[in-house]
């Protein structure tokens, strides 16, 4: 072939983020490895093929591990269930990252609403497609003028995979409880019978302390502070804070899929160790 009939390839992209938002490249990674690895378990063509897109040095991350691919597909499992019941409702995806979530769970009829800050939207506009369905919102998940823009009259499922950890006990409560009041200013799906959900996951107590004091994950790389840590014990306190919310499961991520880790899923059965776990949340508003 004439060199002249080369096609060059796509530029390969830097992400110029640090502290939160570059947390984002972890959940790519994991899912990108996992579909590789295990594809029958968790399936993500589109995040190997982002994550091909970056230049980035991943293995700051340490070795693939499934549990952010795990968080995907029961989250993954919960948008579907809902919108087999309400399927013109509303996603609402805070902090979502470089999810693809959207692509994995579309009935072609879902709204789609993704929140993350300015940095982080910048570089999924680089690296996603556009969808007619899908707006994209340059905030902070804390920031009240997000619910100016959530039609929640066909439904609404609001997913903060992992988000919350990075905030406090208050910032998280008080999202719960603005999530609460919206659906309350609608009349509550204006008598239709529609009942928002949400799903978050959590790190414990002694992880937020870890992360507090600099948690080194692999090659020098340093998590950010994670003030947020909740207990199984503590759940029912951050509820009870939330007018209407009512929590359907509580699960740790071996819970969720024991043949993934058979010895984690046999020591979390143990009241010590399972409430020391993380948790993945799935609740309703009523």
């Amino acid at each position: 072939m004439p060199a002249t009939d080369v096609i060059p390839m796509p530029r390969r992209i830097v992400p110029r983020l640090d502290g939160v938002p570059e947390t984002l490249l972890w959940p790519l990674q994991s899912r990108a490895g996992i579909t590789v690895q295990d594809r029958a378990f968790f399936d993500d063509p589109m995040a190997v093929e982002i994550l091909n897109r970056i230049d980035y040095d991943f293995g700051r991350f340490g070795p693939v591990n499934h549990w952010h691919a795990v968080r995907s597909k029961y989250s993954d499992a919960l948008i579907r269930s809902y919108l087999s019941v309400h399927p013109q409702a509303t996603v609402l995806a805070l902090g979502e990252g470089l999810e693809t979530q959207f692509w994995r769970v579309d009935n072609g009829q879902v709204r789609w609403l993704c929140v993350d800050l300015p940095e982080s939207i910048a570089l999924r506009r680089q690296l996603l497609p556009e969808h007619p369905r899908v707006q994209e919102l340059a905030l902070s998940a804390l920031d009240p003028a997000i619910f100016d823009h959530v039609d929640a009259s066909r439904g609404l499922f609001v997913t903060a995979a992992g988000l919350v950890m990075y905030f406090t006990a208050e910032d998280t409560a008080g999202l719960l409880r603005r999530i609460a009041d919206h659906l309350s200013g609608i009349g509550s799906g204006n008598g239709s019978g529609i009942r928002a959900e949400v799903f978050f996951d959590t790190i414990p107590p002694w992880l937020s302390r870890r992360a507090l004091k600099g948690w080194k994950i692999d090659k020098g790389y340093v998590a950010p502070p994670m003030p947020f840590g909740l207990s199984r014990k503590g759940l029912d306190d951050l509820a009870g804070q939330v007018p209407g919310l009512e929590i359907i499961a509580a699960l740790s991520y071996s819970d969720a899929y024991p043949e993934r880790a058979r010895l984690v899923a046999l020591l979390a059965k143990l009241p010590v160790a399972r409430n020391m776990a993380p948790m993945m949340i799935h609740g309703r508003f009523s």
